[in-house]
């Protein structure tokens, strides 16, 4: 039985990129095995990746993006440290993304890029419009 996105949202960070791994490794099973093997250390990257923008997005979305730092008897107002956070992951998420696709034949690259994006845009923690 599949797991519903209230289980999910429940599973310790470990299960999540488990289970992340799980669902892209799909998308490259039919690689050959010398790239397959490249793949899978790329797969593991990505779905870590995708797992840390989701909690730094769910901290984002439940706190401000500009908060009040005390510092000694100084008051600052500085970026939220998670969207610093964020905004360097997700470079790292896109970089990921290119290489995993470059694996694939041209004809199953977009088809797969759609997927791959939406292991970010539908996840859990990513605020909807």
């Amino acid at each position: 039985m599949a797991k519903s996105k209230k289980d999910y949202e429940t599973l310790p960070t470990g299960e999540k990129i488990e289970e992340k791994k799980r669902k892209i490794k799909k998308l490259f099973k039919d690689l050959p095995p010398e790239k397959k093997q490249f793949a899978e250390g790329l797969i593991q990257q990505f779905a870590t990746t995708a797992v840390t923008l989701e909690r730094l997005a769910e901290e984002i979305n439940n706190g401000e993006v500009i908060e009040d730092f005390i510092q000694g008897a100084q008051r600052l107002r500085r970026e939220n440290p998670a969207l610093k956070s964020y905004n360097a992951t997700i470079k790292s998420f896109a970089t990921l993304s290119k290489s995993l696709l470059d694996l694939l034949p041209n004809t199953t690259q977009s088809k797969a890029g759609e997927e791959l994006m939406g292991f970010i845009t539908n996840a859990p923690g990513v605020a909807k419009k």
